[in-house]
């Protein structure tokens, strides 16, 4: 190729390197690199292997040297004070008050060092960490210098100091390695002595301040450490106290004051915290914020109601609080949040703690069949409420408070014994199942009248369609019951119960004609989709219970029952759709 082809090549060559080079020194690629970067040598095209760079964390292997010396040294000058101490030219406390201010003092050389460098912030963490844990447990448990709830609270100052000098650069691996001081040290601690009220204070303690931090959005990720923590210090004490032997050989005494105490503040810190964020500050809920004050109502409510064998007043306050919960989280759902858009996940999780905390507190302060009696109360007023307001999420709750009081009673239990078993009347609680099917009616009647002038949704239709069923149940087993219970009656006690099967038969066939022909005259739809249900229902019976009668006439009378049905069905459904 001619020499001046040659030379246009490396001319092109030279200016591609030179843009290539402009490029990286405007990304901040090359901290060496300028817009008129001149064509490198031979000797600068050779990569440095000597001293890589690593951006961020040290300028090369060699300057991790003199940050582990200074590391070493820190740990040296702990021995130090450690040795003077056990000559006696320290007394203890005095030795663990230097202690403690040395390693204060590493966690301000962390907090001071250039953001860029992690590595080295790390390691004067880790070194304040090392200084400050061994001292603090040697001398609570061997040397005896301080008592525990001293050592609890020289543990949390070093730990909210950490969080302070950590606050203005928002330097997470100093706040982990004082929490984790905090932390760690507290628990090796409450192992060690046995003395389990002092540091689950000071898990608290340090889990409020985080919950402190976190509504001014600081320290966001750190929250589950100190939230779990918290949760597994209360429950360990709780346990502790209310175990079938009562509190182990060797453990201090645990007041039954102090500790529902710590359980209503494990309550306390977390909802207060959300009410903060959520409310206050606009924040949506996390998934954290959600479990984690669920959990902390399962062990603040459930741990306080295992001391009610030891003062009955627990539980009735327990109950007021959670019912007082309650109904906040309703009001501040409804009138605060009930807008859509990004309020809508808070939305849903106050309501739906509201619910929860509805459930629990009236079951804890009223017996079976009085709460029964309450959910069901709740259920006609909830769906009631929210067919006025049209909110689809009373109505939702409603019907979940009719399910509950009708399991609470054994008014589904019933009816299914009578309708699809061989359950004779009354077989329980007559009151039970009337009362049931009394309040489903209602709910059914007072849902469809609150929505009638507003086209169904599909939610509002498949709620419709649970109501009726639930009510279509127990009214077709309270039939059930009544017709085979006249049935003895008029031939006596003794009197073959396969005719039985043939009335609970009849009953749901009988069921099937009315719902169709109810859907068509009084347009119900929803009486329609249960249509097949109840025949599907009949269909079993005839399968499992009547085919299996000891007289031919009653397998009779079930089969021409249930194929009659089987023929008129059809001509009510098209007089249906014609209509």
């Amino acid at each position: 190729m001619p020499q001046p082809e040659w030379d246009a090549l490396a001319s092109e060559v030279r200016d591609l390197q030179a843009r290539v080079a402009r490029m990286e020194a405007a990304m901040g690629m090359s901290a060496h690199a300028s817009p008129a970067l001149a064509p490198p040598s031979a000797e600068a095209a050779e990569p440095d292997l000597a001293s890589p760079q690593l951006p961020g964390i040290l300028e090369s292997p060699t300057s991790l040297l003199p940050v582990l010396g200074r590391a070493l040294l820190g740990l040296a000058g702990a021995f130090l004070l450690r040795a003077l101490t056990e000559a006696g030219t320290f007394s203890p406390r005095t030795g663990v008050a230097i202690g403690l201010v040395y390693a204060m003092l590493w966690l301000v050389w962390a907090a001071r060092t250039p953001a860029a460098h992690r590595l080295e912030a790390a390691l004067h963490g880790l070194t304040s960490v090392l200084v400050l844990s061994p001292l603090l447990f040697e001398a609570t448990t061997r040397l005896h210098a301080i008592s525990t709830w001293t050592a609890g609270a020289l543990l949390l100052a070093f730990t909210l100091f950490g969080l302070a000098v950590s606050w203005r650069k928002d330097l997470l691996i100093v706040a982990t390695f004082a929490t984790l001081a905090g932390l760690g040290t507290s628990a090796a601690l409450l192992l060690a002595t046995q003395d389990v009220l002092p540091f689950t204070y000071v898990f608290l303690a340090i889990a409020l301040a985080m919950e402190v931090s976190a509504c001014l959005n600081h320290w966001l990720s750190e929250r589950w450490l100190t939230a779990t923590a918290a949760d597994l210090a209360v429950l360990l004490a709780t346990w502790l106290v209310t175990g079938e032997r009562g509190l182990p050989e060797g453990y201090a005494a645990i007041p039954h004051a102090a500790l529902l105490g710590a359980q209503v503040a494990l309550l306390g810190i977390y909802l207060s915290s959300t009410i903060v964020r959520t409310l206050l500050r606009g924040f949506t809920f996390t998934w954290f914020e959600t479990a984690q004050c669920a959990a902390a109502f399962l062990i603040s409510v459930g741990g306080g109601l295992q001391l009610t064998s030891h003062d009955a007043r627990v539980a009735p306050a327990l109950a007021l609080l959670a019912l007082a919960c309650a109904a906040a989280c309703y009001l501040v759902s409804f009138l605060m949040l009930d807008r859509g858009g990004e309020h809508g996940r808070n939305f849903h999780t106050y309501s739906t703690f509201g619910f929860l905390l509805t459930v629990a507190g009236s079951r804890i302060l009223l017996s079976g069949a009085a709460a029964s009696v309450a959910w069901s109360v709740l259920a006609v007023a909830a769906i009631w409420v929210g067919g006025i307001f049209l909110r689809l999420t009373l109505k939702v709750h409603g019907i979940i408070f009719l399910l509950l009081a009708l399991g609470t009673s054994s008014a589904l239990e019933q009816a299914a014994g009578l309708l699809a078993g061989s359950r004779t009347w009354p077989g329980g609680a007559p009151w039970a199942i009337w009362s049931g099917a009394l309040t489903a009616l209602l709910c059914y009647a007072i849902g469809t009248r609150h929505g009638a002038a507003v086209t169904p949704s599909w939610s509002s239709r498949a709620l419709r369609i649970l109501v009726v069923g639930t009510a279509v149940c127990l009214v077709a087993g309270i039939a059930a019951g009544l017709l085979t219970f006249a049935y003895h009656v008029i031939f006596g006690a003794e009197a073959t119960h396969a005719y039985c099967a043939t009335l609970r038969t009849f009953v749901l066939s009988a069921a099937a004609l009315l719902l169709a022909w109810g859907a068509g005259r009084w347009d119900r739809p929803e009486f329609g989709r249960l249509v097949y249900p109840v025949m599907a229902l009949g269909a079993y019976r005839m399968i499992a219970v009547d085919l299996h009668q000891d007289r031919t006439s009653a397998l009779f009378f079930s089969l021409l029952l249930y194929g009659g049905a089987l023929i008129v069905l059809p001509k009510l459904i098209r007089v249906r759709a014609a209509a």
